[in-house]
């Protein structure tokens, strides 16, 4: 028998809490965040008021990917470098329209177990250490959870 932790509702609950009350303390006007368990599959998915779906999508395509590749997105560019330097042409080959390498998919672990994955749209571009990047956003909605819990690049 295979016993597997994954994420639930009160984890999600928490995550989605964070990112809310981050938002508000840099006065960031809205984001999207989607929670997934560690089979990618939606726990829960906000969409701040003000914000476009499009940003909701955008976040659970983010989630989705770091489920499935089981890194953050940021660590599924590094992987597609290599796949591209072996000659593969990386996500064209890959078969999944769902997959991406935008920033701010962030794969959860609980005690080094893959638990889950969070994905947040809607932050500021750019820099990752930005305040309002959706880096910064994911790595508060990690952070939430406690000193047990943590991404991986």
């Amino acid at each position: 028998m295979i016993e597997q932790r994954s994420l639930g509702l009160s984890e999600a609950q928490c995550i989605i809490s964070a990112v809310i009350a981050e938002c508000e303390k840099v006065r960031h006007p809205a984001v999207c965040i989607v929670v997934v368990d560690k089979h990618a599959d939606v726990i829960a998915w906000v969409r701040m008021d003000g914000r476009s779906q499009r940003f909701g999508k955008a976040a659970y395509r983010k989630a989705y990917s770091a489920a499935t590749f089981e890194r953050d997105t940021d660590g599924i560019i590094t992987f597609w470098a290599r796949q591209e330097a072996e000659g593969h042409r990386g996500p064209h080959d890959w078969g999944d329209p769902m997959l991406t390498t935008l920033p701010g998919g962030y794969v959860i672990r609980y005690q080094g177990d893959i638990v889950g994955a969070v994905g947040v749209s809607g932050g500021l571009g750019g820099d990752s250490e930005a305040i309002a990047s959706d880096r910064y956003f994911a790595e508060a909605a990690v952070q939430s959870l406690g000193e047990r819990y943590s991404h991986t690049a």
